[in-house]
């Protein structure tokens, strides 16, 4: 087995009894777990080939798991779930009957002395009763074979001395196979056989006295070290013949159906339930985390252009002038206030932000206009944000247009080329930012989220190592993800509810169209995003990365692509690739729809059909990226 240039385990080749205590004694990183990950399928060797039962390893083949216990080196069962629990799940998870499960778990429970604790959380068990709880989690589906990594490390004498005692009972009454590592010589001279390995190498297969009879050595501890002395001075040896194969006995009935089983999926949608309920933060990000986020966006983000502070430096200081002022000041876009003295005052005022606007008025403004004289009057604008200017430019511009039309009226003449327009606005007729702002936030906030909260589900499995639950047993990459996402898929349609209330209640934005074409397209929606989430998560490794790669990852399209600021069809090349296909785009038509422009399924079928599409996309790319085997 080769990562990159270091060999961890070279040309090692041996085989098992069944029933037999099998031991692989070693030092720490002489290739002991690396080999046994092969044997399990979490691992696929760089070159040869691992067998159990007759049948060559595959990470895909869920029968022969079926058939294995495994019990990794370090703790790897849910810390959220109970000793109960976690015995049940696993069970459902190996596919035992619904009906037995109850006594399998109860059997379990009483054989391994874990009744006073079965209702607590793993973290709270001393070291000894935690790795008999995760003996009991590898036999509770009556494997054939248990393959353990070091079991006993860490353990006091007492403990691996009990611990022992049980393999021992298993191997001898129960004609379980056992492979278990170990670097302590004293449970190697229990073993059956026992393969001494050093640098990736299998030195030496036979029975523990056997072995120190050969090398005439006091102990196995002697006869370990001499083979390593030897090993040491001799050149490497050639490549092993590979031990005959066993005609494989027959699987198990229950062994043959490997195909998606929706129990294992509901299995997993307990367990992550069980998870969020017993962890207020992500329970409440889940819950809360998008209603705070409308408040803030729906309130802290418009578009709407009011309440322009401004001031006047009036020169003419007239009736008319004063008249020209109070068309600016009595709308509702601009906000008087205290008149500038000079050029000097004007300038720190603009400087300071206290003002956007400030009109200069010419003195004999009054007696120009009445003579027929043209007036220049001088408008100073702050663009340090120019989209800012340019609608405070467009508003001094109307206002100033509005006035001169007053004047003509008021003089009884019509000013040559003026041309009178009635603008309409449909579907919002005030204009508001918030009527647009709350429908386009709602989507967002359904997209980040549920991704965030989905893609956390399995990487905090990667980074606490309890993914190696799902390497080892039957579960299927799709059982194992609708499973986890299920959760936060109702979870997320909660909030899609909650969200579409505030709307109306709080925002005072009602929804004109098919209530339920909206929560059919919400649903729909939230699908999406968490499987995206779940796609996420198989290139992720650490939950500060998959946090940030998921917020950038589902945040950018939507604003940029998905027609929130600016339409998708004005979008060209890669931008309006992704602005066609993301599933924002398409949630975001039906939100504005129904909400603003009363809408249902009739108009919407296109933006449904489209949505409805990227659910499987989704989801199927995140079970051909997951990997069933470490990386």
């Amino acid at each position: 087995m080769r990562f990159g240039d270091f060999i961890a385990v070279d040309r090692a080749s041996f085989s098992i009894r069944r029933g037999e205590i099998f031991g692989f004694l070693g030092s720490n990183g002489c290739g002991k777990t690396t080999t046994m990950k092969m044997l399990t399928g979490l691992l696929s060797p760089s070159a040869g080939e691992a067998w159990l039962f007759g049948r060559q390893v595959e990470a895909g083949d869920v029968s022969t798991r079926r058939r294995v216990g495994y019990m990794s080196q370090a703790f790897s069962l849910y810390g959220e779930l109970t000793v109960r629990q976690n015995l049940v799940l696993h069970a459902r998870l190996f596919g035992v009957d619904a009906a037995e499960i109850p006594g399998r778990v109860d059997e379990m429970v009483a054989r391994f002395d874990l009744a006073g604790m079965a209702d607590s959380l793993p973290e709270s068990l001393p070291l000894g009763h935690r790795q008999r709880l995760s003996l009991a989690v590898a036999l509770i589906h009556r494997p054939e074979m248990l393959i353990l990594d070091e079991p006993t490390s860490g353990v006091d004498p007492v403990a691996r001395d009990a611990f022992w005692q049980i393999l021992v009972r298993l191997s001898r009454q129960e004609r379980v196979t056992i492979f278990i590592s170990t670097h302590f010589m004293n449970e190697a001279e229990r073993c059956d056989r026992i393969s001494l390995m050093h640098a990736g190498r299998v030195l030496v297969t036979d029975a523990p006295v056997a072995l120190v009879a050969r090398r005439g050595a006091a102990s196995l501890e002697d006869a370990f070290i001499g083979h390593l002395e030897d090993a040491g001075r001799e050149a490497p040896v050639a490549e092993p013949v590979p031990a005959p194969v066993a005609p494989p006995p027959p699987a198990p009935a229950s062994a043959r159906a490997a195909g998606f089983d929706p129990r294992r999926m509901i299995s997993y949608a307990r367990r992550e339930a069980l998870e969020l309920r017993r962890d207020p933060v992500r329970l409440t990000l889940a819950l809360l985390g998008s209603v705070l986020l409308l408040f803030v966006m729906g309130y802290g983000i418009s578009l709407d252009v009011e309440k322009l502070s401004f001031a006047v430096l009036d020169r003419d200081r007239t009736t008319l002038s004063r008249d020209y002022v109070l068309n600016l000041s009595g709308s509702r876009y601009f906000e008087e206030k205290p008149a500038i003295v000079d050029y000097t005052q004007l300038d720190r005022r603009m400087r300071s932000g206290e003002l956007t606007l400030a009109l200069e008025i010419p003195a004999g403004f009054a007696r120009d206009v009445a003579h027929g004289r043209q007036v220049e009057i001088g408008a100073w604008i702050d663009g340090a944000m120019p989209q800012r200017g340019e609608t405070v430019r467009g508003y001094v511009q109307g206002m100033h247009a509005q006035w001169l039309e007053s004047q003509a009226r008021r003089q009884g003449t019509v000013l040559p080329g003026l041309i009178s327009i009635e603008t309409r606005f449909r579907y919002n007729p005030d204009i508001k930012s918030v009527v647009a702002m709350v429908p386009a936030v709602i989507p967002l906030l359904l997209m980040m989220i549920p991704a965030m909260l989905a893609v956390l589900s399995v990487v905090r499995e990667k980074e606490l190592g309890s993914i190696v639950n799902f390497y080892v047993t039957p579960t299927t990459r799709l059982e194992f993800l609708l499973g986890k996402q299920l959760p936060y898929v109702l979870l997320s349609t909660f909030s899609l509810i909650l969200l579409c209330g505030l709307a109306v209640t709080v925002f005072g934005v009602p929804i004109k169209g098919s209530v339920a074409a909206l929560m059919a397209g919400g649903v729909i929606y939230v699908t999406a995003s968490t499987a995206f989430g779940l796609l996420v998560s198989t290139f992720m490794r650490s939950q500060v990365a998959a946090i940030f790669g998921t917020a950038i990852l589902s945040i950018l399209p939507a604003v940029s692509f998905s027609g929130m600021i600016d339409p998708v069809s004005s979008l060209e090349g890669i931008g309006r690739v992704i602005g066609e296909i993301y599933p924002t785009t398409h949630f975001l038509t039906i939100a504005r729809g129904t909400f603003a422009k009363a809408l249902g399924f009739a108009e919407l079928h296109l933006s449904f059909l489209a949505l409805s599409a990227s659910v499987p996309v989704l989801v199927g790319a995140a079970a051909l990226l997951l990997h069933k085997q470490e990386r």
